[in-house]
């Protein structure tokens, strides 16, 4: 049985202290207010299980690497992203298989609709450092899609 909970819940992972991945921890800082739940994990992994309450859709934020330019801001539901291959995120277990693991353990807990927003980063082993330029200015375009996103907006 899956708990009632029709809200979205907004997740930004990041590490704040990593040149372009602190993309996350950007996005979380100019998102509230927000019409969701809004939570901010600095690491991601395993992690992201214990925040979902069942809500039905989960939008999750962080910096990713698909190999297009830095800057780019992706914008993909659950059935688009990568099934194998490299890890899109930069945190060791790719959001793909964080989800399937939690369907099979906290089915009742996860959300039916899953999007990542993802910031094309370039930078992620230079700690203490701002983000580049390219993604600093990426993250005002990943705020809106992920407001976008929570009123119920399509991606285009």
């Amino acid at each position: 049985m899956r708990l009632q909970n029709d809200s979205a819940i907004v997740v930004c992972i990041g590490n704040e202290l990593v040149a372009d991945d602190a993309a996350g921890y950007e996005v979380y800082r100019r998102l509230e207010p927000l019409a969701a739940r809004l939570e901010y994990l600095g690491v991601g992994g395993f992690d992201l299980l214990a925040m979902l309450q069942g809500e039905a859709h989960l939008i999750v934020v962080d910096a990713v690497q698909l190999g297009e330019v830095p800057g780019a801001v992706h914008v993909i539901p659950w059935q688009e992203l990568p099934e194998a291959g490299p890890e899109i995120s930069v945190h060791g277990v790719g959001l793909r298989e964080i989800i399937e693991i939690g369907r099979l353990l906290f089915p009742e807990k996860m959300p039916e609709q899953v999007t990542l927003v993802g910031i094309e980063g370039r930078c992620f082993n230079r700690t203490r450092e701002f983000m580049t330029g390219a993604v600093a200015g990426a993250i005002d375009h990943a705020v809106a899609e992920v407001r976008r996103l929570v009123q119920g907006g399509v991606h285009e």
